[in-house]
């Protein structure tokens, strides 16, 4: 079968790698469709540091189950998380799941990006493999996941109905958290971004105002538009220079959650004096758990957000190579998807 691998700096290869055989507890799926996340980007160009397991945002039909698997059946439609906490550990007793030791180790094999991809025990009898509803079609499941981890994300930047919130970076997770924050009754959504159409789709996905923030400086708009900034700016990109702008445009007392996942090492220099003087939390969110996967499957079954209209491009597991670097340097892409061949 055809699996994407990394094969060393910057680049990524599609080989020929044996298909793997689920063991006890473990279930095989026939892949369908798998998003290009930034974080795969990033695994690929090295900013995670060296290596990396591409493709975690999967959909696809069960080929086989390993023995003692009963509550799956072959042939089902199905999604799958790629990490699951213990949830008896000294983290997940405190609800830190995604700090849970367990958490990383529990990965697809070979990968994602792969004909067929065989999920651990660990994640099959934590709930991880999920059955998608007939009217959610493959393509969209394979965008729960990023939508889980924006549920996650706005539950733990615990958001009021009536707020002020600023969206930076407008790719597929910045537009997915302005159709939710519209779902939540916040007052005003603010996006900005540097790339035309995407400030086109927010608008059209429910934001209230875009900015260009490669013409306009954005705290300075931010203050026309509320007088006191925002009560909430999040920073759903991983580039670091997103985070000095979004910070200045956060009221006193307001709240910065940092998101998008920034590259190892990545700094940034911070007026500390200033941070506490403004009493400004700082969040950060990473991934979502199973409960989180099931509020953003609920969300979509509703048709209360929309997902497919993010899908912009489409390649085939052969050309994932292509895809990736697309979706690295695209001024059009918005979420770029690997598909099944027909």
């Amino acid at each position: 079968m055809l699996a994407c691998l990394i094969s060393g700096q910057g680049h990524a290869e599609v080989k020929e790698v044996p298909v793997p055989r689920p063991r006890s507890g473990e279930v095989l799926i026939k892949l369908a469709s798998s998003g290009i996340c930034g974080t795969d980007i990033e695994k690929v160009h090295g900013a995670y540091g060296p290596g990396g397991i591409l493709g975690h945002e999967v959909s696809g039909t069960i080929e086989s189950l390993g023995e003692g698997v009963t509550d799956l059946r072959r042939s089902e439609r199905v999604i799958a998380h790629h990490h699951v906490p213990c949830y008896s550990c000294h983290y997940c007793q405190r609800g830190d799941y995604t700090m849970c030791d367990l958490f990383k180790k529990t990965n697809f094999d070979p990968c994602g990006l792969s004909e067929y991809f065989r999920v651990p025990e660990a994640n099959v009898t934590r709930g991880a493999v999920v059955r998608l509803p007939p009217e959610i079609s493959l393509e969209e499941g394979t965008m729960i996941e990023p939508t889980a981890c924006c549920v996650r994300a706005l539950d733990k930047a615990e958001v009021k109905p009536g707020d002020n919130v600023l969206v930076v970076g407008l790719g597929p997770t910045g537009l997915t958290q302005v159709q939710l924050l519209r779902k939540m009754n916040v007052a005003l959504i603010i996006g900005a971004d540097i790339l035309y159409h995407r400030l086109e789709i927010a608008q059209k996905l429910g934001a209230d105002e875009a900015i260009d923030s490669s013409s306009l400086s954005v705290p300075e708009h931010v203050t026309k538009l509320t007088r006191l900034g925002v009560d909430l700016a999040i920073v759903s990109t991983g580039n670091p220079k997103a985070i000095q702008p979004a910070l200045e445009s956060v009221r006193r007392g307001g709240k910065l959650l940092l998101f998008g996942a920034p590259a190892q090492g990545a700094t940034i220099n911070l007026d500390v004096g200033g941070l506490f003087g403004r009493q400004i939390s700082i969040v950060t969110s990473y991934s979502c758990i199973e409960s989180d996967i099931h509020a953003a499957l609920a969300l979509l079954a509703k048709g209360e957000i929309d997902l497919r209209s993010m899908i912009t491009d489409r390649y085939v597991l052969r050309d994932a190579p292509k895809a990736i670097e697309r979706a690295r340097i695209s001024q059009t892409a918005v979420k770029t998807l690997i598909v099944s061949e027909p």
